[in-house]
């Protein structure tokens, strides 16, 4: 009988232990796509909580975070869905928002723009000679993120 109560208080404490850490863990950023897409982020972890989310919504895995802002307002990423790697651009504020799909729109590639992200492919590869000669790539190559 002591055996079953000993055991019984272990396991007890064991998943008291195991809620704990989830809970501190779900508390401190741990876990990426807290946020909705359509989030005005504050910080870069928020942005990157925006961008995860975008991220999974279109099944776009091997996300990276953590790259320098553009500005103090706006912060990238990059995912990939297969062979293609997408960038995603996460703006602060409508001014970041502004600046940042005008760069996108002089880059000549195709984009998709939603609240405060922006999803982009991006280039991988050539040189500058081959880039500035290549056709962009097409508009359904942005489907997943439509």
């Amino acid at each position: 009988m002591r055996r079953i109560v000993t055991t019984a208080i272990g396991l007890v404490l064991l998943l008291y232990g195991l809620l704990l850490v989830v809970g501190v863990a779900a508390n401190s950023g741990w876990f990426h796509g807290r946020l909705p897409p359509d989030t005005l982020p504050t910080n870069a972890s928020q942005a990157e909580d925006v961008a995860f989310s975008v991220a999974s919504n279109a099944a776009c895995g091997d996300f990276e975070g953590g790259f320098n802002p553009s500005s103090p307002a706006a912060w990238s990423f990059d995912c990939r869905i297969g062979d293609v790697p997408y960038g995603i651009y996460v703006y602060g504020g409508d001014e970041a928002r502004s600046a940042g799909l005008a760069e996108l729109r002089a880059d000549g590639r195709p984009f998709v723009a939603k609240a405060y992200y922006a999803v982009t492919v991006l280039r991988s590869g050539p040189t500058k000679e081959e880039a500035l000669t290549a056709t962009p790539p097409p508009d359904p190559i942005m489907d997943p993120f439509r």
